[in-house]
């Protein structure tokens, strides 16, 4: 058999393409394929899809408004807003089972203990082994340690991840999610990899702020937000850049990266992959353009074909020219 070129595997689990959705961006795939012109073409282009942010009770959000449009991206503050795990599992999850991909679950919480709580209610409750991987959302404020964000502490994100790790063990993917707020992207990478991940993904949204100055306030109703879109992608393929040329495990690939930020094109989703990205999440793209997934796999499959390569061929290419 003839190997499929956009294959590529995040530790045991194989995807037919790199392509995946980017957390935040739908809550199930049938906000996606509701897209009726591009529902055949978005799930031939996946190779994973990755929820919304699930907590363990329902959260109501950030006051609005949550959403303002900057020249090159967008700023939200959405706040976590969703039904709570137990609705998610009940409601929401049987949904994806007739488009047979892998459905990774992007999880919040406020402490260590809360996340491994998660971890082991959507363990425990998926009757239909329907989830693939579990994605840590290390951006959460951390409640026990006064708010801080538990990303921006490697100490955190070690016992979060080894929390979760602890009670999830080798059953699915688990996928740490680093915030770029911080200085030195390796160090909560390596911190993660020392409390258990199988998977690294970076990078997430960017702290921002928009002010509307005829009204001499701030636009979003929780004032902060976070920025996606193509102004964040240099950012989050330096720091792929970084981890992997900087971090063994991910150099020789036993901890997998995902890269996320700002992917709008096929070139794009490639520089993150020449950085040292297996995979690539898209988010705010689609938003503006629903075909992105079927076009950034287009645009891959020719340049493969094209110089007689494959993704795996193509990781890490650029630290190695």
């Amino acid at each position: 058999m003839v190997k499929n070129p956009l294959e590529v595997a995040l530790r045991n689990l194989r995807l037919k393409t790199p392509l995946m959705t980017a957390s935040g961006t739908a809550g199930h795939l049938d906000e996606l394929t509701a897209l009726k012109d591009y529902r055949t073409v978005i799930i031939d282009a996946l190779g994973a899809f990755v929820t919304k942010g699930v907590t363990l009770k329902p959260k109501r959000g950030n006051p609005e408004l949550r959403v303002v449009e900057t020249r090159t991206g967008l700023l939200n503050s959405i706040g976590l807003q969703n039904s709570g795990v137990e609705i998610f599992l009940k409601q929401e999850l049987p949904r994806t089972l007739q488009y047979e991909l892998p459905i990774i679950v992007n999880i919040s919480a406020d402490t260590a203990q809360e996340f491994e709580e998660l971890a082991a209610y959507l363990i425990d409750n998926d009757a239909g082994r329907i989830i693939s991987g579990i994605e840590i959302n290390v951006s959460c404020p951390n409640l026990s340690e006064g708010g801080a964000i538990f990303g921006t502490n490697p100490y955190a994100v070690e016992n979060v991840v080894k929390a979760v790790k602890r009670r999830v063990g080798d059953e699915v993917l688990v996928i740490t999610k680093l915030t770029p707020n911080v200085t030195d992207i390796t160090q909560p990478a390596r911190a993660a990899i020392a409390g258990g991940t199988d998977v690294l993904s970076m990078i997430n949204t960017l702290r921002g702020i928009a002010i509307d100055v005829d009204a001499g306030k701030p636009f979003l109703g929780n004032v902060y937000g976070g920025l996606s879109g193509p102004a964040i992608k240099p950012v989050g393929v330096y720091m792929v850049y970084e981890c992997f040329g900087k971090i063994t495990e991910c150099k020789n690939k036993t901890v997998p990266i995902i890269g996320i930020g700002g992917i709008s094109t096929w070139r794009d989703a490639l520089e993150y992959i020449m950085a040292g990205a297996t995979a690539v999440g898209i988010g705010t793209a689609w938003f503006v353009d629903p075909g992105i997934f079927g076009e950034v796999k287009k645009g891959l499959d020719k340049y493969l074909a094209k110089n007689e390569k494959t993704i795996d061929e193509l990781v890490g290419k650029a630290h190695y020219c």
